[in-house]
Parts: structure tokens; sequence; C-alpha cells
């Protein structure tokens, strides 16, 4: 009898590839299996790599938005941000009006800003006035509102906003004001399918970024027109400063950006020339005084002693009476100073007396301070109203 061997090795091979089919078929299954339960984790890794990473890039487009604007002294609007970013950046726009995800950036303005002489929002270009933005009162104020946001979605299209980027008052809060991962509530978000880890928002609040400047001329040794003193603001055409008096305590005063050149040129008998230059970063002030530039008691602290200049700010930040006429606070300040100056000029004539009496400037500035501070408490402790003692 012969054993057919052949038959034998085929049927072996066959038991051995059906058994390693069938473990292909199990490790096959395995790996859906493992894809099934891993595949959401992955891609919700590499969305929160990519919402991580846009939320950077929003960041490093407000630093660009804010450098143009500190180098600039302008603020750019909705139809040229992009451009301008993209400048400052040295990439090409479409990187800046287009996220990752194919997803267009929006800049949102704040329809409540007020900036400017007019009190107007962006686009906004300094001049020699800077922003003179005023409260109820009349007193200048920083602007107000001064703020704009980028929103980015890293998932659907954002909802549609005006062309202009000015929202409804009520859109803009509710996005400004929303919580970090959270969808705006309605309006115009109602039917918006994103979520809140979709949603990227870069706010950037523009106030910081201007500083309060105060200019003033001395009536008693400036009367003349010819002896204003004059600035100008990053090498504009020089402006006069108007006389400082109780009447109009504040000469000039405006909000101007950051790094902005402050130039202090004498009057215009004495040619205009200029007499210093001042990069503004901080609030400040200058008077023109006995036709020279000197850093104001408002704005100038001491190096040594007495704090007056604190001591001052204190005293016009400081609640007024509300029987008070307004600006009173200020008005007291400058009756100080005049009085001050009015005893400087005194001192450097050699005290002169007509009998047993001080010049008449120097009797008038005394009853100015007087009459100033007297006003200033006038009733503010009785409900009747009564004269205070001389």
């Amino acid at each position: 009898m012969s054993i057919d061997f052949t038959t034998n090795s085929r049927a072996k091979n066959r038991r051995e590839l059906a058994f390693t089919m069938i473990e292909m078929i199990g490790v096959l299954v395995v790996i859906a299996l493992l894809a099934a339960i891993l595949l959401p984790h992955l891609i919700r890794q590499m969305d929160q790599i990519a919402g991580n990473r846009e939320s950077a890039y929003l960041q490093s487009l407000s630093g660009a938005f804010q450098q143009s604007i500190l180098r600039d002294r302008s603020i750019p609007g909705n139809t040229n941000w992009p451009s301008i970013v993209a400048t400052e950046l040295g990439v090409d726009s479409s990187n800046v009006t287009t996220n990752s995800r194919k997803q267009m950036r929006v800049m949102l303005i704040d329809p409540s800003m007020q900036i400017g002489v007019n009190g107007g929002r962006v686009p906004y270009t300094q001049n020699n006035a800077g922003s003179t933005v005023t409260n109820g009162s009349g007193n200048v104020i920083a602007p107000v509102r001064a703020r704009v946001m980028i929103l980015s979605s890293m998932g659907p299209a954002l909802p549609a906003f005006p062309a202009n980027g000015i929202p409804s008052d009520n859109d803009f809060t509710n996005i400004w004001n929303v919580a970090e991962r959270t969808v705006p509530p309605t309006p115009v978000f109602t039917n918006w399918t994103g979520s809140g880890d979709d949603l990227k928002i870069q706010r950037i609040n523009l106030s910081p970024l201007f500083v309060r400047l105060v200019l003033t001329t001395y009536a008693a040794t400036n009367s003349s027109s010819s002896l204003l003193g004059r600035y100008s603001i990053d090498w504009r055409a020089t402006n006069t400063v108007p006389v400082n008096a109780i009447t109009n305590p504040a000469g000039i005063e405006g909000y101007f950006i950051q790094n902005s050149i402050l130039g202090l040129h004498k009057d215009s008998a004495s040619g205009g020339v200029l007499d210093s230059q001042q990069v503004l970063i901080r609030n400040n002030s200058f008077v023109y005084d006995e036709r020279v530039w000197r850093g104001s008691i408002t704005g100038i602290s001491p190096s040594g002693g007495m704090d007056m200049a604190s001591v001052v700010d204190k005293f016009l930040a400081a609640y007024q009476n509300p029987k008070a006429p307004t600006n009173q606070n200020v008005k007291v300040v400058q009756s100080m100073m005049d009085y001050m100056n009015a005893y400087d000029t005194w001192a450097a004539a050699g005290f002169p007396r007509a009998g047993n009496n001080p010049p008449a400037y120097m009797s008038a500035a005394q009853s100015a301070m007087r009459a100033a501070v007297q006003t200033l408490y006038k009733g503010a402790y009785y409900p009747n109203e009564v004269p205070c003692p001389p």
C-alpha cells in the first residue's frame, strides 16, 4: 500500500492557511475596536492642539495690532486692520484673515466707543489735540470703551456680522463678557452650531495705550499772545497753549498714544524755537512760566522731601463738595499756583510796598485764592449756607 505524501501535505497547508486567516480576522477586529475607542480621543486631541495654536496666534495678532498703533499713532478700522497687522508680522494678509481650518477671522468694534476730538470710533489718527472726550461735567476723560475683538472659529463658520465690524451693543457686550469655552448668549449666536471650544476670542482694550497730558501758560508773566507757550506732537506744526486762568484751568488737555513725541517750544516772540522734547510714556503736565517750560505741580514729583505732586493729585481726585461749582478743586489749586507765582514776582522785585500794603497784584491773587477755598467749602457742613469768615 502506497501513501500519497503530496496529498497529505496539501491538506496540512490548507489547515495552516485557514488558521492564519482566522488570526488575521481577529487582529483586524481588535484594530477596529481600538480605532473606534481611540479615534474620537485622537480627534479631540488634534482639535485641542489646533485650538491652542489658534489662541496663541490670536495673541500675536493682538500684539502686532497694538504695536502698529504705538508706532503709527493711529488705530486701523475694520477694512485695513488685516493688511496693517500682516505688515507688522511680516506675513501675507491671508494668514491674518483666515485660520488653519479655512475659516474667516472677524474683528468687531465696540459700538459705544468714544475716541478722538468728537468722540467717534476707529479708524482714528492722532493729531495735536489728541483725544478730548468729555464727560457730563465737561471734564476731559480717557477714551471710552476703546475696545475691539478678534473672533475665530475652529468649527463652523462664524455668524454673519455687519460689514463695518460694528455689531449691536447687546451682541458686543455678550461676546466680550462671555466665559471662556462658552458660546455667547443670543441674539447673534442663536443659530450657530459650533461649541464653546470652537470659538476663540481675543479681546483688545486700547485705553491703556493712552496717557494724559496737560499744558498751561501762566497769565501773570505771559499776558501777550506773542508770549504764549507753544507745543507740537510728533513734529507736526506748533500750536499755542492758551493762558491758564481760573476760568480756563486746563489750558491744553488731552489723551495721547504712548510714545508720542511732545515738543515744547518757546513763544512766537522768541521765534518758537524748540525748548525740549518729551516721550509720552505716562501722565504728565507742563507749564510755560517766565518764558520757560517747567514741570507742573500736578505732573512732576520732587526728588526729595514732601511729595507735593501726590498731595495735589489726591486733592484733585477727592470727592468734591456737591454744593460747590464744577471743577472747584481745580480752581483752588490754580489760585494757589497763581498766588505763589505772584509772590515769586514780588520777591524778584525786592518786595516793594505802597505804604504798608503789598502790590495790587499780590492782594488780588490773595483774594482770589481765599475766595476759591471759601467757595469750595461753602455750605459743606451746615444745611443753611452761610459765608465763611474771612
